[in-house]
């Protein structure tokens, strides 16, 4: 099993899609829009079977 490092490691290895994407939180930070965020992203990844990137 991968640990988190070698999960984020895969992940900045690989461009942006629908299964991942990198945001930026300076001033303006929602809990709620994080929420909304991880959840279309695991449906998504659910959607193409995949556990994780």
């Amino acid at each position: 099993m991968l640990n988190l490092n070698d999960i984020l490691s895969n992940l900045l290895l690989h461009p942006e899609d629908e299964i991942a994407e990198f945001k930026l939180a300076k001033n303006d930070f929602s809990f709620e829009e994080l929420g909304k965020y991880f959840s279309a992203l695991s449906n998504e990844a659910n959607l193409k079977g995949k556990e994780f990137s």
